[in-house]
């Protein structure tokens, strides 16, 4: 493992945490899915009037679906478990450099996460960084 992260795995992962409230509503669907038994994708009816009820018939291939579901989940589980662990364990100056930076719907600057948090804003960057970088370690970057 290196010790470095790429530009495109900082990259990936602020995307994750950007996506952390959709990733884990989708999660939790999914794993509803599979619990149900019911397969999540859109059904259009081009049978019309035709007798099939639009479900998947052959067992093979629903299996393979619901695989690859549960894949789907256990990847999310991870990237969900990571970044809550790791906000957790954050003081509550660094959970709202986080909501600012990734969840604030206005977008805001550096600058203006610095002056609200108090602190200048490469300090901010610089926080941003060890964060991103914590959640990479629990991720197995």
């Amino acid at each position: 493992m290196s010790k470095r992260l790429t530009k495109a795995q900082f990259q990936y992962i602020e995307d994750e945490l950007r996506h952390y409230h959709e990733t884990k509503n989708e999660m939790e669907q999914l794993r509803l899915n599979v619990i149900t038994g019911s397969i999540y994708r859109e059904t259009r009816d081009d049978n019309i009037g035709g007798g099939s009820a639009g479900g998947i018939s052959n067992q093979a291939e629903e299996r393979t679906l619901l695989l690859d579901m549960d894949q789907q989940i256990n990847r999310m589980n991870k990237v969900v478990g990571a970044i809550e662990k790791t906000i957790s364990n954050l003081n509550d100056e660094e959970k709202q450099l986080i909501h600012f930076r990734y969840w604030d719907r206005s977008k805001p600057t550096w600058q203006y996460i610095g002056h609200k948090l108090k602190m200048d804003e490469s300090t901010a960057r610089r926080k941003r960084v060890v964060i991103i970088k914590e959640i990479a370690r629990r991720m197995g970057f």
